[in-house]
């Protein structure tokens, strides 16, 4: 008698892609349930970041950014290494308009946590404060250049000014 193994994460892996092709199909709801199904198969995996972060996607796209908010902070715990994550929260709480109480959040934040800096960096330039925003990020890079994030951050200054890092 042959045994049926099923295996969660690959099932996640599947609920995860028919949720991308649902949405880009614009089927919302139904990428929402993929989405979350994949989720609740796999939620204490760094691939779940991804999930986690497609289903955020998702919440904007149909103009829900509080719940994109959660959604994606719920990303960055389980990936804090991903500089995208950083960047669409930041774009987020742009159109929540809280950017001004979360720089200050941050600010105090990134006493005990650096990547806090970023977010820092990346809300003054979702703010329009282009110069702040650029310092406080190429502040970040000096400070924190082993860091896996780091590389992204050098990508994303270099692409916002004429400056190139070397290793």
């Amino acid at each position: 008698m042959d045994v049926m193994v099923i295996d969660a994460q690959k099932n996640a892996v599947d609920h995860n892609n028919r949720g991308v092709i649902y949405m880009q199909d614009r089927y919302y709801a139904s990428a929402i349930k993929e989405f979350q199904m994949a989720v609740m198969l796999d939620p204490d995996t760094q691939a779940s970041s991804v999930y986690y972060a497609n289903l955020a996607n998702c919440y904007m796209k149909i103009g829900y950014p509080a719940l994109a908010q959660d959604t994606l902070q719920r990303a960055i715990k389980k990936h804090p290494m991903n500089f995208g994550f950083y960047q669409d929260l930041a774009v987020i709480y742009k159109r929540l308009n809280v950017t001004g109480e979360k720089i200050k959040y941050y600010q105090k934040d990134s006493r005990k946590n650096p990547l806090s800096e970023i977010m820092v960096g990346l809300l003054y330039m979702e703010d329009g404060k282009y110069d702040a925003g650029l310092a406080k990020l190429q502040e970040f890079i000096y400070l924190e250049p082993d860091l896996i994030i780091t590389n992204g951050v050098k990508k994303y200054v270099e692409q916002h000014t004429n400056l190139k890092y070397f290793k």
